[in-house]
């Protein structure tokens, strides 16, 4: 279309604005099909089991989601790129997008805590536990990907806190004991940081406060 342009004769300022043009048409198309890319993954991606088990909590692994999800990734056009994991001052920033092949993109990321170190673990075996388990939230939350049982939407009305509320309760936790977060997510029964239900935030944000150092 640009050669057919030049042969009629545009003019420079013509042919940019008639490029401007295409490319505004095409990233306009791209997000059409990225949202129905979304909606089409979500349609048929079934409630994954939480079969696998660590510190005596169910949970779904991160290679058990991704082989779950792999085909309808690909069947609806969709990838995931990692493209920064960093430690921080609090834990661990992640950074990466949710792509589809008509080329838009939408960024995803997520922070947590440090865990605190498990027995048997060396400092680059920590990260990437951390890394794990970071990758699998924030996917999860990017592409709406549910885990647990499928009970026909009973739970569905279940929710759990905010980013905000994450962020600060993992700002107190970073001045607590060893070990207050394995015992938070017993006490709130929930996986981690992430999916305590928000009704328990007032609960959480109290014990972490009491468990702060003294001045």
């Amino acid at each position: 279309m640009i050669a057919l342009a030049i042969e009629r004769g545009m003019d420079a300022d013509q042919l940019q604005k008639f490029i401007d043009a295409r490319q505004s048409w095409e990233a306009d198309e791209a997000r059409k099909a990225y949202s129905q890319a979304i909606s089409d993954f979500q349609a048929k991606c079934p409630i994954i089991e939480k079969a696998d088990k660590a510190h005596n909590k169910q949970y779904a692994a991160l290679d058990r989601i991704w082989r779950t999800i792999r085909p309808l990734m690909e069947e609806t056009g969709l990838s995931v790129v990692w493209t920064v994991n960093a430690p921080t001052e609090f834990g661990l920033h992640l950074e990466g997008e949710i792509r589809h092949r008509l080329g838009h993109a939408v960024p995803i990321s997520y922070d947590l805590p440090m865990p605190d170190k498990v027995t048997g673990q060396n400092a680059a075996q920590q990260m990437g536990s951390a890394t794990s388990y970071g990758r699998r939230y924030a996917l999860c939350s990017a592409l709406g990907i549910v885990t647990g049982e499928d009970d026909n939407g009973l739970a569905a009305g279940s929710a759990y806190i905010t980013r905000e509320q994450t962020e600060e309760l993992a700002v107190l936790l970073n001045n607590c004991p060893r070990g207050t977060l394995e015992s938070l997510c017993e006490w709130a029964g929930s996986e981690g940081l992430a999916d305590i239900p928000a009704d328990k935030f007032v609960g959480a944000k109290k014990a972490l406060i009491a468990k702060q150092p003294k001045p």
